[in-house]
């Protein structure tokens, strides 16, 4: 491969062609403003080694945005619908207002960071920040895996320290008072007590079908789940393989089944919940009902998904291993459903301890009350 010089003005500027690495075509690459023909043709003879090696790097600009239409269009068919659609309102809402007109080989690492600290001056979780750069990280990867970047600026770029915000749960008593409540006030009742029995997912509750029920065998088959499709709420698959599981159930609960069925008008021929007008149940409207109910009783506030938490931390207090509890949920992995209870631990170690001082302290009452008796003999 060979290049030229060439006087441009008063400078200098190289020229040679490659294959373009998106197009594969022939394209020519210059640079100019060398002071020398000296400098240009040590800058030209740097740049074919560069090009020898697989290292050099040369495309027409190309914007953040495009670069994450064309990592969108690789996604599509990879993941879920559902999850298409987060992506593509983490980045109209976050990413693209501050990203998208930048040419992507002027986005520095420095960019990233300064990026991260404003999204957590807004207030967002720690949680949100990591998935927001998550989804930046993987876009610049799939820039340098087509050569048009050579490194990813989000790779080193640590996320802002933030204090862990502890999960919130329930008691087994505060559960029974919200769903006594819930039974009265609300026409989705069975939807809350169903969460609470199998710790399924709102949008596995949401979109249970009655086919789905066993009633001879008494199981529950996860295989529907309420999810958003292009901001319209659709029937499809559960999140994960994994999420797709059979859950037994008992007598008291398949009474609870048959009473809604016979007796409620939120509910259908196919789905056990549905509108008395015959549409789906979002999840806003169980979401609602929830919190209001929290107020009126001066409950912790917590959210539905925080249900699937009450289980965990019920189940594992009463000694069900992690396995299980992960398998019953629909997690891949244990340490899911250890992670879960870890949040409690705090709580429940303080517990423990009052426990103990409580043991011991009545033992050694025990023990001065008989020590003065015999100091009387």
């Amino acid at each position: 491969m060979k290049g030229s010089i060439r006087k441009r003005g008063n400078s200098y500027q190289y020229r040679f062609h490659i294959r373009d690495p998106i197009t594969n075509e022939r394209t020519e690459v210059s640079k100019g403003g060398f002071r020398t023909k000296k400098e240009a043709q040590a800058a030209l003879t740097l740049a074919l080694a560069e090009v020898e090696k697989g290292e050099f790097i040369k495309f027409d600009k190309m914007t953040f945005q495009e670069l994450s239409e064309l990592w969108m269009a690789n996604k599509k068919g990879e993941v879920r619908e559902s999850t298409i659609y987060s992506y593509k309102r983490a980045l109209g809402a976050r990413i693209i207002p501050v990203f998208g007109n930048k040419d992507i080989k002027d986005i520095k690492a420095m960019h990233i960071h300064n990026f991260y600290m404003q999204l957590k001056d807004a207030g967002l979780s720690k949680k949100y920040i990591a998935y927001v750069g998550t989804i930046i990280g993987s876009i610049f990867k799939k820039a340098v895996e087509l050569e048009l970047l050579r490194d990813n600026p989000v790779t080193n770029v640590k996320k802002p320290k933030m204090q862990k915000q502890k999960q919130k749960s329930w008691s087994v008593e505060q559960a029974l008072t919200f769903l006594t409540a819930a039974r009265v006030r609300a026409d989705y009742y069975l939807a809350y007590h169903l969460a609470f029995y199998t710790g399924m997912r709102i949008g596995e509750v949401l979109g249970l079908h009655w086919s789905d029920i066993d009633f001879e065998k008494k199981k529950i088959y996860v295989r529907h789940s309420l999810t958003l499709k292009e901001g319209q709420y659709v029937i499809g698959p559960p999140k994960t393989e994994s999420s797709e599981r059979v859950i037994p159930i008992t007598d008291p609960l398949i009474e609870e089944f048959n009473n809604h069925r016979k007796f409620s008008k939120n509910t259908s021929d196919d789905l056990v919940f549905r509108t008395k007008k015959g549409k789906l149940v979002i999840p806003y409207t169980l979401r609602y009902i929830m919190k209001k109910i929290c107020l009126d009783l001066d409950l912790p506030l917590i959210r539905f998904h925080d249900i699937r938490r009450t289980h965990t931390t019920i189940l594992m207090d009463r000694g069900m291993s992690p396995k299980l509890v992960s398998e019953r949920l629909g997690h891949s992995d244990a340490s899911i459903a250890l992670n879960i209870y870890t949040d409690v631990y705090d709580e429940r170690q303080e517990e423990a301890s009052n426990l103990m001082d409580e043991i011991l302290s009545r033992g050694q009452s025990v023990v001065k009350g008989e020590k003065s008796d015999d100091e009387t003999l």
